[in-house]
C-alpha cells in the first residue's frame, strides 16, 4: 500500500482501502493521504478475523488501533488448522 499511496499522493488522490481492516487500519494511520477504513463489526462478512488472535475494537465512531508494534496481531495456528484442512499449509523450518 505504501507505494500505491505515495503515487496517489503525488497525483493529489486520497486512498481508502477496503476489506481487511485489521491489516489496513495501521497503514491508514501512518499514511498522510489515507482517510477511511472499511470496518466490519463481526466476522460474518470478513472471516479473515477468525484467523488472527487479536481484533481491533470500535468505540464512539473510532477504530482503536493495537498498541503493539507491527500490525498488532498474530495468526492463530489452531484456527488456521481448523479452516485450512490437513494438507493446506507446510511449515518451513
Amino acid at each position: 500500500m505504501a507505494c500505491i499511496s505515495a503515487y496517489a499522493d503525488l497525483k493529489g488522490v486520497i486512498v481508502c482501502p477496503h476489506w481487511m481492516h485489521d491489516l489496513h487500519a495501521p497503514l491508514v494511520a501512518a499514511t498522510p493521504n489515507a482517510r477511511f477504513v472499511e470496518f466490519f463489526l463481526d466476522d460474518q462478512v470478513l472471516n479473515f478475523r477468525r484467523l488472527i488472535n487479536k481484533q481491533l475494537t470500535f468505540k464512539n465512531g473510532d477504530l482503536i488501533l493495537h498498541k503493539t508494534s507491527g500490525l498488532g496481531f498474530e495468526f492463530d495456528e489452531a484456527a488456521i488448522k481448523k479452516y485450512a484442512g490437513k494438507t493446506a499449509w507446510t511449515k518451513i523450518a
